[in-house]
């Protein structure tokens, strides 16, 4: 059996242009991670959830209250500035932006942030959580705390 080296080769280095191509096409998107969650202040310290509810003989206990929580982690190979975090609303464009001191903030590749509300709970047609980036970019994200928050107000 004979064997065209030249074409062996030529397949090879096709697909791994493809590869490349591929590749980097995914490094140079802005990714973000957005895990809604419900946060109890206790003393100085915070606890979050985005798994499920605290239960209300424990916030009784902590003499605290939920409040709602957007969590955002870069995966990008390189800095994102976090303009906007919040949570967009069911039937609406409209969008429950949590007012904060701490944006614009500077990202870092694998770096996160938690941003909390002073308000009690998620508003009563909360869908998503989302953060927006200083050049426009949006990105979502859902949790389980926040898909029993739907199905509780539906």
């Amino acid at each position: 059996m004979n064997i065209n080296w030249t074409t062996v080769t030529a397949i090879v280095g096709a697909a791994l242009g493809v590869w490349n191509f591929v590749q980097g096409f995914w490094q140079r998107r802005v990714r973000l991670r957005v895990i809604p969650q419900l946060s109890v202040f206790v003393g100085t310290a915070v606890l979050s959830s985005s798994r499920d509810r605290f239960p209300p003989e424990a916030l009784k206990a902590l003499q605290s209250n939920e409040c709602p929580c957007i969590e955002v982690t870069n995966l990008s190979v390189f800095p994102v500035t976090i303009a906007e975090v919040g949570l967009s609303l069911l039937g609406t464009t409209s969008r429950f932006v949590i007012p904060t001191t701490a944006l614009p903030k500077r990202l870092e590749p694998r770096e996160s942030i938690d941003i909390r509300a002073e308000s009690i709970g998620f508003p009563k047609t909360a869908k998503l959580g989302y953060a927006t980036t200083q050049c426009g970019h949006t990105c979502h994200g859902d949790s389980l705390v926040l898909k029993k928050h739907r199905e509780s107000q539906s």
